[in-house]
């Protein structure tokens, strides 16, 4: 592992995805641990996308017994589909590792926290903030994120020119945890999403970024040296720059660190 501090950003460099993925069910269980610890409880925001596939399947298997999961809250940093919809982020994770757990703790599954995409994006995004107005109000003890190519973090989506569509998020409080909003399929191909709000997630108390793959070196690159270089909302990913922020990446992604 190669490691290197920028600014708020911690990079840690892995040769490929298992290693980055161990790194993650690491810091997913230590912090669990600490938080269990300090408060009994320890409450976790998970991202969606492939990358975060190979730590479900940790979790789900050969590291499923290190953790009080009576203790453990699983929330989501945003939806793109319904319950059943397989690629939906609550069935990528139910399918690799929460089904595992609530096999072995059937009480488990009282604390999934799951956001319901069935009853509105508007209305599932007011019913998701009072569930984590109850459970963690004050933010989440670690937040795994993740990032596309196109700039996107969780469910933000960057504004299109090209569509006439900007997102209203940034016009929104910033008291207000979930934004459940509408875009067009020029934008994304699942044009209905609840999200959390980048400023509700960076009060977490661990901000995790997960980056794989050759296709997220130009997004990586932009994240860690060009961010002033773009907005916000062209860009949400820069996002990850306004608190301590540990990236988890692997030698394909960062390739386009390396100065020329």
């Amino acid at each position: 592992m190669e490691t290197t501090k920028i600014n708020n950003l911690e990079i840690r460099i892995f040769s490929d995805a298992d290693g980055l993925s161990l790194a993650a069910a690491d810091i997913f269980l230590s912090e669990g641990e600490k938080a269990i610890k300090a408060k009994n409880s320890f409450s976790v925001a998970l991202s969606g996308g492939r990358t975060s596939q190979k730590l479900y399947e940790l979790l789900g298997g050969k590291f499923k017994d290190r953790i009080d999961w009576s203790k453990v809250h699983i929330f989501w940093g945003d939806e793109r589909a319904e319950k059943d919809v397989p690629e939906g982020n609550f069935q990528t994770a139910y399918q690799k590792w929460l089904k595992f757990i609530i096999a072995e703790n059937p009480s488990f599954v009282e604390n999934i926290h799951r956001v319901k995409m069935e009853i509105g994006f508007r209305e599932g995004a007011e019913d998701y903030e009072k569930e984590i107005e109850r459970w963690a109000p004050n933010g989440f003890d670690l937040a795994l994120n993740g990032a596309g190519a196109d700039g996107h973090r969780n469910g933000v989506m960057p504004d299109n020119n090209s569509a006439g569509w900007k997102n209203q998020i940034w016009e929104q409080p910033k008291n207000l945890k979930v934004w459940g909003y509408e875009m067009p399929p020029a934008v994304n191909p699942y044009t209905k999403r609840i999200t959390l709000t980048p400023w509700f997630l960076n009060q977490s108390g661990v901000n995790v970024l997960l980056l794989a793959g050759e296709d997220k070196k130009d997004i990586l690159k932009r994240i860690v040296f060009e961010s002033e270089n773009y907005r916000k909302e062209d860009c949400p990913a820069i996002t990850f720059n306004e608190v301590p922020t540990i990236i988890l990446t692997d030698k394909p992604a960062a390739s386009g660190l390396s100065k020329e």
